[in-house]
């Protein structure tokens, strides 16, 4: 089997291990380059870009929806102009965070807390990541704990947030347990799955 090459384009290195995993999944593309300056404002100023570029090998795009309405919205907002069926433009519902909290086995299962604390729809939660916060501030799980939550007022997260989110989807993460409870990631397995490369 020939392996399809693709870029991927993310937010930040969870997101970028995540694609990793769904591209694996998917068994059937090779990574060639990794690209991402952190934050979405990057991708949407280059979109454009990034869509010209996929006519010659396939690019795979992953962003949040954060406050945005829908996943159609935000694409028509960024990119006013057809997308190139080399181009995979998926966003995920409504932040990554709704990904990995949407495998309540796993997560529980790697914090310690019990799965009667989480939420069986992830997607309608406004804030994936405070509401990440708000479980692991019942962890028992000393280095995850402090790891995770922030350290002072001023600080979004804690000091190896990504490392240790990025240690659970590595050892604990079920894409397929958590596609059950997330549509836009069901979606975008998918996508991926049934992609065909066209060459111009």
């Amino acid at each position: 089997m020939v392996l399809i090459p693709v870029n991927l384009v993310f937010e930040d290195e969870i997101s970028e291990l995540v694609m990793m995993k769904l591209t694996d999944k998917a068994g059937q593309f090779h990574v060639s380059n990794s690209y991402s300056e952190g934050g979405f404002g990057y991708i949407r100023n280059n979109i454009r870009g990034f869509n010209n570029a996929a006519k010659g090998c396939p690019f795979f795009i992953l962003t949040d929806l954060d406050n945005t309405d829908c996943a159609p919205t935000l694409i028509r907002d960024w990119i006013r102009e057809p997308l190139h069926q080399n181009l995979i433009f998926r966003v995920a519902v409504r932040e990554v965070e709704a990904w990995l909290l949407a495998d309540i086995e796993g997560f529980s299962k790697y914090t310690g807390i019990s799965k009667v604390n989480f939420s069986t729809a992830p997607e309608e939660i406004q804030d994936p990541k405070a509401e990440l916060m708000r479980l692991i501030r019942r962890c028992r799980k000393r280095h995850i704990k402090e790891d995770i939550l922030p350290k002072d007022q001023y600080a979004k997260v804690g000091p190896n947030y990504n490392e240790r989110l990025m240690e659970f989807v590595n050892k604990y993460w079920s894409i397929n347990r958590a596609a059950k409870r997330s549509d836009s990631l069901k979606r975008a397995i998918h996508h991926l799955s049934t992609f065909s490369a066209i060459h111009n």
